[in-house]
């Protein structure tokens, strides 16, 4: 009922209510267009600023950065895939800089290569200020005595002090006394010089507290070996998934290529590591198989494809455009 002027109401204006019909007004519906998202940045195109010569050389201030070795591994990788020039020649890669190298004794080298390896484990599993905190406590418990005879020389509760869980413990005591060790292979610079890029994996491993991945990112970062590629990376895993987005018949060719070898073909029958889904992710994994294959067609320079593949994999779009 709605309140209405009557027609018999008084000339006072009063109000009576009186009876008026509702008419229901059925509602259009209205049709909205889908909102357009914006069109996925590919992120090569970010790269593209930089011009590709015919001849695929290098800029001089990019070879002037780099030791002769990566240089030659850059040469190589543009030469197999061109495409790849703008990505690489981008900017340098600090851990293949050229730099001044001081002198050091066969017993100096060794210790620097235990000293990354008790990095590594000290670092596992936890945030990165958590490890920096650990491994300042840890030197400051070291001193200017920072070999494996001194860690191994102190006790065990002393060393748990600055932070460490049991598991890490027995790891790094472990390691030094594997380092301490006179007929240890790891103990003996001579072996770095003249193992493969296998034999040295097979090594690394041995160690407690040291898998396949911690063993690459030293043999990477430590030795600036050049036939390295972690592909049970992350960062390697994405990277290729959008290398290879862009490149179809690439990736049709690794597929063949792993079919094609028995071995590989099974290694198909096993998940993937990044194979679960998520709705988090901006790219879509392939399988571990896909991927090593992938990188040992960059052999004997798998580093510098994965230097390549990192830099595909990154998320901070924004540095990467402030920096052209």
């Amino acid at each position: 009922m709605v309140l209405t002027r009557s027609k018999n109401s008084s000339l006072n204006g009063s109000i009576v209510p009186s009876p008026t019909k509702v008419t229901k007004i059925k509602k259009e519906t209205v049709l909205r267009s889908p909102s357009k998202k914006p069109p996925k940045k590919n992120i090569e195109d970010l790269f593209k600023n930089v011009d590709v010569p015919k001849d695929l050389s290098l800029p001089q201030s990019f070879v002037d950065a780099h030791t002769t070795d990566f240089i030659k591994g850059v040469e190589y990788v543009v030469s197999k895939d061109p495409s790849l020039y703008p990505v690489i020649v981008h900017s340098p890669f600090k851990v293949f800089s050229k730099q001044e190298v001081s002198e050091v004794s066969d017993t100096e080298r060794l210790h620097k290569y235990w000293y990354a390896l008790i990095r590594s484990v000290l670092g596992q599993q936890i945030s990165g200020s958590a490890a920096k905190a650990i491994e300042e406590r840890f030197n400051a418990l070291l001193g200017d005595s920072r070999t494996p005879q001194a860690v191994l020389a102190m006790k065990p509760e002393t060393l748990q002090a600055v932070g460490l869980s049991g598991q890490k413990l027995k790891y790094i005591i472990h390691i030094s006394e594997v380092f301490s060790n006179p007929e240890s292979r790891l103990a003996n610079v001579q072996f770095y010089r003249d193992s493969s890029s296998a034999e040295l994996m097979e090594e690394l491993v041995k160690l407690k507290g040291i898998g396949e991945w911690s063993a690459k990112m030293f043999a990477l970062f430590t030795l600036k070996e050049l036939d390295i590629f972690a592909y049970d990376d992350l960062g390697v895993a994405r990277g290729v998934s959008r290398y290879l987005a862009n490149r179809p018949e690439l990736l049709r060719e690794v597929k063949d290529g792993v079919h094609a070898v028995e071995v590989l073909k099974n290694g198909l029958k096993k998940k993937g590591k990044f194979m679960a889904p998520s709705s988090k992710r901006d790219w879509v994994p392939l399988h571990d198989e896909y991927v090593k294959f992938l990188g040992l067609m960059f052999a004997p320079y798998q580093s510098v494809f994965m230097f390549a593949m990192w830099r595909l994999a990154t998320t901070n779009i924004e540095v990467l455009e402030n920096n052209r």
